[in-house]
């Protein structure tokens, strides 16, 4: 069965997570999407490598389903096949700081005097026109300036989670709005830029204590593994005997720790 996708053809030129899943996403719809990094291999091919030709886990998981192509887009020979790819192409995905799209001639303006119609989808950390927007940062950033980080951890320890969550979510925003822009492209004939940045998709999914914190100002302290509201539950992980870990029950915990500002949690079954 042919994908939704088939027929439109993607530029990646993204790196890491939040550009390259976007188009892997789309890829798995049925777009043909064309990878593309510098001649030596984009830095992150080899992060953690788990092939015996150096690529790692997170570059096979994030470029599946993409035909591959390396070139130098600064040199002239570079830009000359990237200005007849473009001409082909209906969406471009970089994850690249404004000033690098602009030199690389793959910004918005670049892009439209080729395709007219072309859809660029970009990600950045901080997003377009503030005091940071020139500025790169990676998933940590989102977590921390959202205040996710200190929400995680313990009082005298925040902690950054090790699934990189503001990336892949930006990506699923990235995906969702490229896919939108096709839908008004196929409408009005007219591309678009579909922007994502990794501080705003923090935020929006923070979004519920920044405005419980705006509007009763409930200062609320992070509390490790335990739950926050009535409907939360916490967990408490130890080793089992046979099977590795078990979740131990509430009542167990709240014997020597319990819940944060009086309030009353359910019974947590165990695991077993």
């Amino acid at each position: 069965m042919a994908g939704v996708l088939e027929g439109i053809r993607v530029l990646d030129f993204g790196r890491y997570i939040a550009g390259p899943y976007c188009a892997a996403l789309m890829a798995e719809h049925g777009a043909e999407v064309i990878r593309i990094e510098k001649r030596e291999g984009s830095e992150d091919r080899f992060q953690a490598p788990v092939a015996a030709t150096g690529e790692g886990a997170l570059f096979l998981q994030m470029n599946r389903n993409k035909r591959g192509m390396t070139l130098d887009p600064m040199r002239p020979e570079g830009q000359e096949i990237v200005r007849k790819l473009v001409k082909t192409a209906d969406v471009v995905v970089a994850n690249l700081p404004p000033q690098t799209l602009a030199a690389m001639r793959l910004d918005y303006e670049s892009l439209r005097a080729i395709k007219p119609d072309v859809i660029l989808t970009t990600v950045t950390a901080y997003g377009r026109g503030g005091p940071y927007s020139d500025r790169v940062g990676f998933d940590g950033v989102g977590q921390v300036m959202s205040g996710a980080v200190y929400m995680t951890g313990e009082e005298a320890q925040p902690y950054r989670h090790q699934v990189p969550w503001v990336d892949f979510s930006t990506a699923l925003h990235c995906a969702f709005g490229t896919m939108v822009a096709l839908m008004a492209r196929r409408a009005t004939g007219k591309g678009q830029v579909v922007e994502g940045a990794l501080l705003a998709t923090a935020v929006t999914l923070s979004n519920a204590l920044l405005i419980e914190q705006a509007v009763i100002e409930r200062d609320r302290v992070p509390t490790g593994n335990r739950g926050q509201t009535a409907a939360a539950l916490p967990i408490v992980i130890k080793k089992l005997r046979k099977r590795g870990f078990d979740l131990v029950t509430v009542p167990q915990m709240m014997a020597d720790d319990p819940p944060p500002h009086g309030q009353k949690l359910p019974h947590y079954i165990s695991g077993g």
